[in-house]
């Protein structure tokens, strides 16, 4: 009897917190959707599928190239002194500890069978071209190489080949990859002559496609400044600049901010946030202006990998999911079209920057981070 009275009770339970509303997503006019869901990257939630994971340990296979018009000359341990060590510990403290990246290199010269101006990467290889120069080197590596293990494949070129004159990401859809150790491989990437001149930021650049982000530099020129939009700011746009950390909008998107760590506001707010630079604390604010637009606001300081930054300050910049690569997705505010720096967009305490219908005013600022005002310019009518 007893046991039947708890089962109804139970049951009782059970029906009652089903009939309860689902609990409401607090960020939800915050988390912009994706928009280009045929694409392999995208600056919306959720993030493609396809694309490298962003949590846990990350393992990269890497496999060295030469051409018999190019021969190496160097070890190819060298060449990779280019990237490693400071690409995984950059991925380290961007995440917050949370992405760990491997890299195993199969530390051999390969020889690709044609000379390299045959790859034609000169004038931008195509999908096709760039998928069989990737499997070209998979199959003259040979059986020897263990992809066990393995997310993805670098092939690094000889830097000397100047017809290899740029490093692209590989992202494919399932059934269009690379076949290696008995599997397929739909994410990677390939280095170009430009290595030793972007360094290790090559590598944190091309892998954040891979893992679905897009390009934030501008349309090349002569149509405008090709860093107009985001200026010095994240290693998506400018991966030399002087703050190459990603921003807080595309560490929310990978999984490296909390949900806790992310305000949402759709009125005048007062707002203090610690530097993305750093982990813990409160890091992004935004404010939804459409169904796939926002003002997003982070803290930045002149420490970890933006320590070249020369004054410190509140961004500002808004995030269009409309928008794809180089289509100015994100937009540093004020916008300056003539400043491919952006570095004064930081604003110091007092100033104000309004965009649409939205000022933001930085009230206080120091070494724990900035403190801020929202507030509309207008007023709505019905």
């Amino acid at each position: 009897m007893r046991v039947r009275r708890l089962h109804r009770a139970a049951c009782a339970l059970a029906a009652m917190l089903a009939a309860l509303p689902a609990t409401a997503d607090p960020l939800a006019s915050c988390r912009l959707p994706e928009m280009h869901l045929r694409s392999d990257v995208g600056l919306g939630f959720p993030r493609n599928p396809l694309r490298l994971k962003t949590t846990g340990q990350l393992r990269f296979r890497v496999l060295f190239v030469d051409f018999s018009d190019v021969p190496a000359t160097v070890a190819p341990r060298e060449v990779m002194s280019i990237i490693s060590p400071r690409a995984e510990q950059y991925f380290k403290a961007v995440s917050y500890g949370k992405l760990d990246v491997t890299l195993a290199a199969d530390e051999r010269w390969i020889r690709m069978r044609k000379p390299s101006a045959d790859y034609h990467f000169g004038r931008g290889a195509s999908f096709m071209t760039h998928r069989a120069y990737l499997q070209e080197a998979i199959d003259l590596a040979g059986p020897s190489v263990d992809y066990t293990g393995s997310d993805a494949i670098l092939v690094i070129a000889n830097p000397a080949t100047q017809a290899i004159n740029w490093g692209p990401t590989f992202t494919a859809s399932p059934g269009l990859g690379v076949q290696a150790g008995g599997r397929e491989f739909i994410n990677g990437a390939t280095s170009g002559s430009d290595l030793p001149i972007l360094g290790w930021t090559w590598f944190a650049h091309e892998i954040g496609h891979a893992m679905s982000l897009v390009d934030l530099a501008g349309p090349r020129p002569p149509k405008q400044l090709w860093h107009t939009y985001v200026g010095e700011f994240s290693a998506m746009g400018n991966p030399t600049g002087r703050a190459p950390e990603y921003l807080g909008w595309e560490r929310w998107q990978l999984g490296w901010l909390d949900d806790a760590q992310v305000i949402c506001t759709d009125a005048a707010a007062t707002v203090t946030l610690t530097p993305v630079e750093r982990a813990g604390g409160a890091k992004l604010a935004l404010v939804p202006t459409g169904p796939n637009t926002a003002l997003a606001m982070e803290s930045r300081r002149a420490e970890g990998y933006d320590v070249k930054l020369p004054r410190a300050g509140l961004l500002v910049y808004t995030v269009d999911t409309r928008l794809t690569s180089h289509d100015g997705a994100v937009r540093v505010q004020p916008p300056g079209d003539n400043d491919e720096q952006h570095l004064q967009a930081l604003l110091s305490v007092g100033q104000m920057v309004t965009t649409g219908e939205l000022s933001v005013t930085l009230l206080a600022s120091d070494a724990q981070g900035d403190t801020f005002r929202i507030q509309r310019t207008t007023t709505h009518r019905d």
